[in-house]
């Protein structure tokens, strides 16, 4: 790490242990295990060009493909391929594994004071991060954005400061361990709390504070109990470097009974039929034809490299939806996950007068009365209801968090787009398949870590594409197949083949055998 960085991070590291724990805890360095608990798969490789270690913000990338340093990046080198090379896939294909370079240690716009990270925007000071988007002061991080601060170990939010171990979050400032809560502040060990401040291994609550356990404390007594906590968990978390987690505090197993509660139908039902015309315009945009099948026979091939979410029976015989294969939520006690309007019914429920007595009442108190759930529903959101997360989402199917998008199916992190499909952490986006780590595309498929392209196809690290094939680290290109500049009839005659040729497999399997995370594989 550079030294400046280095000594910054240290830095912000005591500064955000004096706003939660009133004490600097020690070297930034040891917590880093603890700290990377929460964080998505991410991989490390080598630059063939220097040996340099390279930073990726997926782990998706095959190991025996050539990889490169941003810094290394030689953009819109051509590959200078003939007609014979493009004349079909498998031609292709060959010519690019001796010419493609995944990119990694990408850091873009605005970023400065940033090491160990991969795809940084508009962002300051981070080490050992992904995913960021105009922030600054973090370290151990991945998917936050919108100006987030002082973030350590923390995963999936916006707009927050003087975060720790934070997964989950929006517009949340002074909070520790804590996972799905919103517009709150001052929270330690919190699930599912929204609009609140002040609490203490609370899950459930709404415009709550000053409680702990879910009990209600009159404000003093609420702080010296939680002086009283804090210095317990302190003391455990200077001497181990470590702390448990909520999901560890709470056994796999049902309590001995269940809170009693009574719960309100939810309103929104699915309508599949309208998600399915939305991905046959989409297919039709992109292959030049009507899809074969319905959307859900595509449903293994959209959701490779995607979240996909599935359907649990709660302890009260309710349908839940959960994301199967998203970070924390993989970590979640499943005989505990209840649906959201059951656990605000639960929350209403305090746990054991004993949780106040100290650390060891609180962990004896929650294996006995803790629930947790996978959704998150809020805003005006309309058939969405298989869809754990969804913020003013209209007609989204499976997949995870739709936040002011509509008509997406199997998408994870599908954010203020339309008509997306498949892929993982897509934005501004729209009638997308496949795409990933990307920013305002516009019909596209398999498309990585590019931003501001369209009518574009298994492209890698590119930038202002219009109309390209197989094309990696370029930028303000046009009518290119694999880094080479072709007339715009001799783009459209290869580009139809090549589609025609991948249609033909999809219609045949349901699915595509290549993908943008596979083509630069030797083997």
């Amino acid at each position: 790490m550079d030294a400046v960085l280095e000594r910054q991070m240290q830095k912000d590291w005591d500064a955000t242990c004096r706003v939660l724990f009133g004490a600097e805890m020690g070297k930034l360095h040891d917590f880093l295990p603890w700290l990377s608990y929460y964080a998505p798969p991410s991989s490390k490789r080598k630059s063939h060009v220097s040996g340099k270690e390279v930073a990726l913000a997926t782990d998706r990338y095959p190991k025996n493909a050539r990889f490169v340093s941003a810094d290394e990046v030689e953009h819109n080198c051509s590959y200078a391929l003939s007609m014979n090379d493009i004349k079909d896939i498998d031609s292709l294909r060959r010519a690019l594994l001796e010419k493609c370079e995944y990119s990694g240690n990408r850091l873009l716009g605005n970023t400065a004071f940033a090491d160990s990270s991969d795809l940084i925007t508009d962002s300051q000071y981070i080490y050992s991060s992904n995913q960021i988007q105009n922030c600054s002061h973090a370290c151990a991080s991945t998917l936050i954005r919108r100006g987030c601060k002082y973030a350590f170990g923390c995963v999936w939010h916006g707009e927050c400061e003087f975060t720790l171990r934070v997964a989950g979050a929006y517009n949340v400032k002074r909070c520790f361990e804590s996972f799905m809560v919103t517009d709150s502040t001052g929270l330690a060990f919190c699930h599912a709390c929204l609009n609140c401040h002040d609490l203490m291994f609370c899950f459930g609550q709404q415009n709550a504070g000053y409680r702990i356990g879910n009990i209600q404390l009159e404000k003093t007594r609420y702080a010296l109990l939680k002086a009283k906590l804090m210095s317990e968990i302190v003391e455990r978390l200077a001497e181990e470097k470590a702390f448990p987690s909520l999901f560890e505090l709470v056994p796999d197993t049902l309590p001995k009974s269940i809170p009693k509660i009574s719960v309100k139908e939810e309103k929104d039902v699915q309508n599949v039929d309208i998600v399915r015309k939305g991905f046959a315009s989409t297919y039709g945009i992109i292959f030049k034809k009507p899809p074969k099948h319905k959307l859900e026979e595509y449903a293994d091939w959209l959701e490779q490299g995607a979240v996909r979410a599935i359907a649990i029976k709660t302890p009260y015989g309710r349908e839940s939806y959960i994301p199967e294969n998203f970070s924390m939520y993989s970590m979640m006690p499943r005989s505990r996950l209840v649906s959201v309007p059951e656990i605000m019914e639960i929350g209403k429920h305090e746990m054991p007068s004993s949780c106040l007595e100290g650390l060891e009442g609180m962990f004896a108190a929650m294996k006995d009365s803790f629930f947790f759930t996978g959704e998150f529903y809020s805003g005006k959101s309309r058939n969405a209801a298989t869809t754990p997360c969804v913020f003013n989402a209209v007609n989204t199917y499976k997949g995870f968090d739709a936040t002011n998008a509509e008509n997406t199916a199997y998408a994870t992190l599908a954010l203020n787009s339309k008509y997306t499909y498949g892929g993982n952490w897509t934005l501004e986006s729209e009638f997308c398949i496949k795409c990933y780590n990307s920013n305002f595309l516009a019909r596209c498929l398999e498309m990585d870590g590019c931003t501001k392209c369209a009518d574009s196809y298994f492209c890698h690290n590119c930038e202002g594409l219009t109309d390209c094939m197989f094309c990696f680290n370029m930028k303000g290109a046009r009518h290119c197949i694999a880094n080479t500049q072709l007339s715009r009839e001799e783009y459209i005659k290869a580009r139809d083949a090549i589609l025609a040729k991948l249609s033909d497999e999809l219609d045949s399997t349901r699915g595509l055998k290549m993908s943008i995370y596979n083509i630069g594989a030797k083997g």
